[in-house]
């Protein structure tokens, strides 16, 4: 298998590559399953992310559902890499991601935690941008938050290799619909 490096340019160019038109439909595609999902659990407290680049958009199930608490992460630290939670409004932050202007929650109040990154495996294992910030929380979250890989179909079931420090998914979410899956925590 290729370093990680290599899969991390490589995948990143295979999700640049997806047509916007495609990748704007598969976004509100996505927001209908995790609002099925959410109203089906009853969960209204979720953690999730702004889009970078050409990363799957989240703002439609965000505007969607402006009742419940939706928490993004700010990041408080690259070494080691930690993040803060808080909702909007949000401002510029590090490498232009969108961040909460207050963000006090040292983990994330919710109830699932949307989790991005460029590659995910079957097994819930994610490919992200190398820096182990979800590494860091997911190892640290507590057991009752349902946490999903989150991103295109063309970015599911990819070669992803372990670390001794990756952390799996417990689903995964794309404009497919969402896979639960057999992962310990």
């Amino acid at each position: 298998m290729k370093p990680k490096s290599e899969l991390r340019t490589q995948f990143k160019a295979r999700r640049d590559a997806l047509p916007a038109e495609a990748r704007e439909a598969w976004s509100e595609a996505l927001s209908t399953h995790l609002d099925r999902f959410c109203r089906d659990r009853h969960f209204t407290r979720i953690g999730a992310f702004w889009p970078f680049g050409s990363e799957i958009d989240l703002r439609p199930a965000v505007a969607a559902h402006p009742g419940w608490l939706w928490f993004f992460p700010r990041i408080a630290s690259t070494h080691p890499p930690r993040l803060i939670w808080g909702t909007e409004p949000l401002e510029k932050g590090h490498w232009g991601l969108l961040e909460p202007i207050l963000a006090q929650h040292l983990l994330p109040p919710v109830q699932l935690l949307l989790v991005p990154g460029l590659a995910f495996d079957d097994d819930g294992y994610r490919l992200g941008y190398g820096r182990g910030f979800y590494d860091a929380l997911l190892a640290r979250l507590p057991e009752d938050v349902l946490t999903v890989g989150v991103g295109f179909e063309a970015q599911m079931h990819l070669p992803v290799p372990l670390a001794p420090h990756d952390w799996p998914v417990q689903a995964l979410l794309s404009e497919q619909g969402l896979r639960l899956l057999m992962v310990d925590r």
